[in-house]
């Protein structure tokens, strides 16, 4: 497995390739450390698991951890999680919160974060009128 670092609307990204699984978990905790604890670390967090092949306990504790690790209002996007990578999450609990967000793929986050920012800033010039 290897991660590929990168971002979507100014939200960092972390792209999996591979297994995210005990034997590799560390190489995912790695970059989720050095995005959330460098000089600015962001309110959200973007997991491109498109091509992420198998999802086990110690890919789920890295995804918890970089969870757990964002502001309060924060939120963990993960893109394109396959049907055995999904069922996992569900089965888990983890998609049952409001801190996570799902997106079909990387296209879909972007657009989604388009409009979103666009609401914020619509929100914004309505209340300095």
């Amino acid at each position: 497995m290897h991660v590929i670092q990168s971002a979507i609307g100014g939200v960092p990204l972390i792209v999996v390739d591979g297994d995210l699984d005990q034997s590799s978990k560390q190489v995912a905790r790695d970059a989720v450390s050095e995005i959330l604890q460098g000089p600015y670390p962001p309110q959200n967090l973007l997991f491109d698991l498109t091509d992420c092949t198998f999802l086990d306990s110690g890919g789920l504790s890295v995804l918890l951890s970089a969870l757990a690790q964002l502001p309060a209002h924060g939120w963990l996007g993960l893109i394109g999680a396959s049907a055995g990578t999904n069922r996992v999450l569900t089965y888990t609990g983890f998609l049952d919160t409001d801190k996570v967000r799902f997106f079909s793929s990387p296209s879909d986050a972007a657009a989604s974060l388009a409009r979103e920012k666009k609401l914020l800033q619509t929100n914004e010039h309505e209340q300095t009128k």
